[in-house]
């Protein structure tokens, strides 16, 4: 087994925490590098371990992979919750991944928005946007016979990084977004609850960001 260290910051936002919970829910060892300090994020810039500057970025024996996408994989590889030997399931579980990127640019391009552009923006997603994704997610699940998760019939990483893309944008954090979004998509909905029960995810989520 390789030697990992992920790296990213104290937070469970989606683009690391569905590779830290990968390899912890298939008990891979790994090293869960937090950067909580100013300091400790400074002093990583400065050290140029990230190609790119930005994380998450995963050290395998040392060598480094950057890239959300291309890290989950990775991990769900090593964790058995992406195919090895299925090309099509594989390409359907990138689909999700792509679309939570999707998601989370849109979302994120309005951070930088002066306030009344930023709420015409957040209205624009609440009403057409995040309506526009959810709908053609639900049909993949449909598609996908209701099994209750985006691809197959056990947990990849597509699922759980949904699950935490959820979490954020119903979570109340983002103004303008409404928590009940997933109310009207029954597949989305069944499938955030359940990963959000299980009970490794629940400890897991308990033992790194207690609620105050």
């Amino acid at each position: 087994m390789p030697t990992l260290k992920l790296y990213y910051g104290n937070m469970p936002f989606w683009r690391a925490e569905v590779s830290r919970l990968a390899l912890h829910l298939g008990q891979v060892p790994f090293e869960d590098v937090r950067m909580k300090t100013p300091e400790e994020r400074a002093a990583f810039k400065e050290s140029g371990k990230a190609p790119f500057g930005q994380v998450p970025i995963l050290e395998v024996d040392g060598k480094v992979i950057s890239q959300t996408g291309a890290i989950a994989r990775y991990c769900g590889k090593l964790s058995g919750h992406y195919p090895r030997n299925d090309d099509f399931a594989a390409a359907k579980i990138d689909e999700i991944i792509d679309t939570a990127t999707d998601i989370t640019v849109a979302v994120g391009r309005t951070f930088r928005m002066e306030p009344v552009e930023k709420e015409a923006a957040r209205a624009e997603l609440a009403t057409a946007t995040l309506p526009k994704y959810c709908k053609a997610l639900e049909k993949i699940m449909l598609e996908n016979g209701s099994t209750g998760f985006y691809v197959g019939s056990a947990m990849t990483i597509g699922d759980i990084a949904m699950w935490r893309l959820w979490g954020w944008l119903t979570g109340g954090i983002v103004d303008g977004l409404p928590k009940d979004l997933l109310e009207a998509y029954p597949q989305l909905l069944r499938n955030f609850k359940t990963l959000d029960g299980h009970p490794e995810i629940s400890s897991w989520m308990a033992k790194h960001y207690p609620k105050p």
